[in-house]
């Protein structure tokens, strides 16, 4: 059994959108740490800084025109830098505010400021903003870090643990480029990590090697995904027969250090969910008392339905939902994490693959 590990405490779906709308902002290719708000205020103590984990923070990003290619990561400036005349898109209001500076220091926003209206910056370094945007950092609410992708991706994740780790590495430095900040992994195959040399699903090491790296999202990680028997499309991933065994799989994630659980609701016979709400919540009380969250890959409207009666904290993708669960998942505050960018990217695989 694995101790504590820095991302153990959990996190309201509330306080990570509050994180990541009021991130610190960085410059036209880099990332830092957080900030409690993006409001104009005359001092900024590090001490009033929150930090959802000792390791690293989500952050805001001012954009630019499209890099053709967004890896490697430009390096941060460092020291003390004035980005002088951005527009800023603070995530509350529909227009952006322009004319904005934002100094940072030391990795640290100390203050945004009216471009008419800044304090002295004291010799920082200055960076033209003008023409650029700030945004807060995004957060990728549905990832599989370690996913080389394209069109044959499921079987992509039966590539070796060093090309899945590698595949991971690659995609924290292109979601950093792009400004995502936060990424929530759920799931990725059990292997022999080839850093560590841990066997468990290899998100698990690839989130505590990027904690604290600012060129990388800060992670939370499922373990590997729990099918029915039967229905797993790959290696590494876990079947479980009956409920029992569901369970049993779900505290062994949690063992092997996951924040999260993720349970595949759709089973061999497509017209019966895999686990009855009962299973489920069987499930969702164990791994609740252990400060985690439950996950629900859903693609099937029996599924959904089982999943969210047994408790679950998010339905992911909900491919097919109807009025009584959506009503079911309202009063319970069960999240929609609806991944419709998926489909945006299979509908391109007709034109680049037969």
């Amino acid at each position: 059994m694995s101790g504590p590990h820095p991302h153990a405490t959990p996190l309201s779906r509330r306080r990570l959108l509050q994180l990541g709308a009021a991130a610190s902002a960085m410059g036209l290719a880099a990332c830092v740490e957080a900030v409690p708000s993006l409001t104009p205020r005359p001092s900024a103590s590090s001490s009033a800084r929150p930090s959802p984990a000792p390791s690293s923070s989500p952050s805001v990003a001012a954009t630019a025109s499209p890099s053709p290619s967004p890896s490697p990561t430009p390096a941060p400036a460092t020291g003390r830098v004035l980005y002088r005349d951005g527009a800023l898109a603070d995530g509350r209001s529909a227009t952006l505010q322009r004319n904005v500076s934002i100094l940072v220091d030391a990795g640290l926003v100390a203050w945004i400021r009216p471009a008419g209206g800044e304090e002295d910056p004291g010799g920082a370094t200055i960076v033209d903003c003008a023409g650029a945007t700030f945004v807060p950092g995004m957060v990728d609410c549905h990832s599989h870090v370690t996913g080389p992708g394209g069109a044959n991706w499921i079987a992509r994740f039966n590539d070796p643990p060093a090309a899945l780790v590698e595949a991971a590495e690659h995609n924290g430095r292109i979601g950093s480029a792009a400004g995502v900040r936060w990424m929530r992994d759920v799931g990725s195959p059990i292997g022999v990590d080839p850093v560590d040399g841990r066997e468990r699903a290899l998100a698990l090491g690839v989130r505590d090697r990027w904690a604290g790296q600012s060129d990388r999202p800060y992670l939370r990680a499922a373990g590997s995904w729990l099918f029915k028997t039967g229905v797993a499309p790959m290696n590494g991933a876990i079947e479980a027969a009956n409920g029992d065994e569901l369970l049993g799989a779900a505290i062994g994630q949690l063992d092997a250090g996951a924040d999260l659980v993720k349970l595949y609701m759709d089973g061999p016979d497509a017209n019966v969910s895999p686990w009855t709400a009962n299973e489920v919540a069987r499930v969702v009380a164990a791994v609740h008392e252990r400060g985690g969250r439950v996950a629900a890959h859903s693609g099937r409207l029996n599924g959904a339905r089982e999943a969210v009666l047994g408790g679950v904290d998010s339905i992911e993708h909900g491919f097919d939902l109807d009025a009584g669960v959506a009503a079911e998942m309202a009063a319970r505050g069960v999240t929609l994490v609806s991944t419709l960018a998926v489909m945006r990217s299979w509908l391109t695989f007709a034109t680049t693959t037969t």
